[in-house]
């Protein structure tokens, strides 16, 4: 097990942020936020789950967080026990009384609600939070590990005092994390603590190393960070930090001193700002300056690393040509020509043909009317980003001066309402009591318009946002076909590693293509009639642009969304066979199946027969063995 501590804000409000995510299920009604919760930012929709079923609180009187209701009320409890020993300690109002920790299992260990909770429990006494508010989810969306998210109230319910966490957290936590695994029976994880013929010990990294717990981190690099990885996901292209991580690192991680580093990055179009606490990397994207650390892209690359082997840091010989912002571009290019590249489907590491198919007339002639389409698509946004600017400051104003407008209006209507709603107020409950009244009827009309601003401003922002991914949405939305086909191509290329493990067909779209009955090999008539056929199923457009086939019950059972064909259920041999007839036509006879190995042997076992060429190497000799079993029996 691992223990990892996540860093709240310093500002807070409420812990209902913590608790949606946590519990709550984000996918399921993302436009429907429960009362006194707030909607997720643009691109937190990445974090969304299934749905949490498991979850637990401690010292609240057993309420569920898996329950709106109960958890309604767990938020409300924690609130006010934080608002009230804010109040007492106006000194330290601005510490976020919120504590937030994630305890993961290995690959494969599969923790029991009860084993979970007790690792939960463990943990808040660790830290010293045993008697606290908290509440606790498990989380088994992931496919490398089930870990559960621990949140809890630092504030002493009784006392109003904070209570925790003790300095060096994690090092406490990753003890008990020993600990746990000791009483649960599961493998060790190595971190600052390790076991050792049963008893927990605290090791050095010298002496980790030495004892093969620990390799190297010179030149192992590191995964972008965070928040490069949620401007992916919302932009839609790759992050400056990922493309140095995976392109450029080496390189410069390869150089032997400062020179030969400052040329190296001018190569690639890149500015070296060197700060107090490090080194910056800036470059252009799309005439816009932007910039990563250096260290979140490897660790060889700190300054203090490179300090080390190359010693004090030297500045840019500027005689020799190594201006930062030279273009060499005969060693590779730059982060702008990368992204129009990825943006235009030409890069060559983009996987454009998710079936591994090969050359020919018709397919040379696809790709190239598709890099057309997609460059003409890119510089009409590029167009539209850079002319963008001025009607959006224009539509920020409008709207805000109607809110204004708006805010005035029902302040005037209040006050002339006061006297009267007061006065009749005043005849059942008295003045006193007519008077609160008629403040909270005040505060919550001004806070639902407040509110409903604050929905008016996310709607503007996200209907004008310029990133690619949204505004290829839009343009999708319009009926753009060549948008639709580059936002299928995001999202195959976000999924393409999960969609290993799932059962479907994958291919290279080519338009119109030659029948299936004319290709040669083919035997489609031999295809046996079935209750679910691609010539008589409902067809059903998703939001997402898909196109899904339904059964005559309604279910659902392919889903085409461009360049992959999904399965409902693996164990389907009607909608596979469906699948594959679907996919000789998309993807000109050549496909690629992926999903578990009995499911790819069956699945290539018909395509053979329908004559569907099968790209996967690990199903060539078996493909092989059938031809040659075929020729021996003629």
């Amino acid at each position: 097990m691992l223990a990892k501590v996540i860093m709240l804000k310093k500002s807070w409000k409420t812990v209902a942020s913590a608790a949606n995510y946590v519990v709550d299920d984000l996918k399921r009604a993302p436009e429907q936020p429960e009362p006194g919760h707030h909607a997720p930012e643009d691109g937190a929709n990445y974090l969304a789950r299934e749905g949490v079923l498991e979850a637990a609180s401690f010292n609240m009187e057993g309420l569920k967080p898996t329950d709106p209701d109960d958890r309604r009320q767990i938020i409300k409890w924690m609130d006010s026990t934080a608002r009230a020993w804010a109040a007492r300690s106006r000194a330290h109002s601005k510490t976020n009384p919120f504590y937030h920790v994630v305890l993961s299992w290995k690959a494969g260990e599969q923790p029991t609600m009860d084993q979970a909770t007790v690792a939960a429990a463990k943990a808040l006494k660790a830290v010293g939070m045993a008697d606290n508010q908290a509440f606790f989810a498990i989380h088994r969306d992931k496919d490398h590990h089930h870990h559960i998210h621990i949140i809890a109230n630092r504030v002493h319910p009784e006392h109003l005092i904070l209570t925790g966490p003790p300095r060096y957290d994690f090092l406490v936590l990753d003890k008990t994390c020993r600990e746990i695994e000791l009483e649960q029976d599961w493998q060790h994880d190595n971190g600052p603590y390790v076991v050792m013929d049963g008893q927990i010990k605290r090791l050095s990294h010298a002496l980790h190393r030495q004892l093969g717990l620990e390799t190297d981190k010179s030149f192992a690099p590191y995964a972008p960070a965070v928040k490069a990885r949620m401007g992916e996901v919302k932009a839609g292209l790759p992050s400056l930090a990922g493309w140095l991580n995976n392109r450029v690192a080496p390189e410069l991680v390869a150089t032997q001193d400062w020179q030969e580093f400052h040329r190296a990055c001018a190569t690639r179009g890149l500015r070296v700002v060197k700060i107090k606490s490090g080194l910056i990397f800036e470059t252009d994207m799309l005439d816009k300056a932007t910039q990563t650390k250096a260290s979140a892209v490897h660790y060889a690359l700190s300054l203090g690393r490179l300090q080390k082997r190359f010693g004090a840091y030297q500045p840019p010989d500027l005689a020799e040509g190594q201006a930062p912002a030279a273009s060499g571009r005969h060693q590779g290019t730059t982060y702008n020509d990368y992204v129009t590249r990825v943006a235009c489907g030409r890069d060559p590491d983009a996987h454009e043909h998710p079936g591994r198919t090969g050359r020919s007339e018709q397919r040379e002639q696809a790709r190239m009317d598709r890099a057309i389409a997609r460059t003409a698509l890119f510089e009409q946004y590029k167009s539209e980003k850079y002319t963008a600017k001025d009607s959006r400051k224009s539509a920020r104003l409008e709207l805000r001066g109607l809110q204004k407008a708006e805010k005035t209006d029902l302040l005037q209507q209040l006050a002339a309402a006061k006297a009267e709603t007061v006065t009749h107020l005043q005849k059942d409950y008295g003045g006193q009591v007519a008077r609160l009244l008629w403040a909270a009827q005040r505060t919550a009309a001004i806070e639902d318009l407040a509110d409903r601003h604050k929905r008016e401003r996310l709607a503007l922002t996200h209907a004008n946002a310029m990133e690619w991914l949204p505004w290829l949405e839009r343009q999708a939305a319009l009926g753009n076909e060549a948008a639709i086909a580059a936002l299928r191509g995001l999202r195959y290329r976000a999924s393409r590693d999960k969609n290993k493990q799932k059962a479907g067909i994958e291919g290279e779209e080519l338009g119109a293509i030659q029948p299936l009955a004319e290709q040669p090999n083919s035997i489609r008539g031999a295809v046996r009639p079935d209750d679910f056929d691609i010539r008589t199923a409902q067809l059903r457009i998703t939001s997402e642009h898909s196109l899904e086939y339904l059964d005559t019950l309604g279910q659902v059972r392919l889903t085409d969304s461009g360049p992959r064909i999904d399965l409902a259920q693996e164990d389907d041999p009607q909608a596979m066979c469906a699948g594959l007839l679907l996919a000789s036509q998309k993807y000109g006879g050549e496909i690629f199946i992926t999903g578990s190995l009995a499911f790819r042997e069956m699945a290539a076992k018909e395509a053979w027969w329908m004559g569907i060429k099968v790209r996967n190497p690990e199903l060539t000799s078996l493909t092989a063995d059938k031809s040659m079993n075929q020729e021996m029996e003629m």
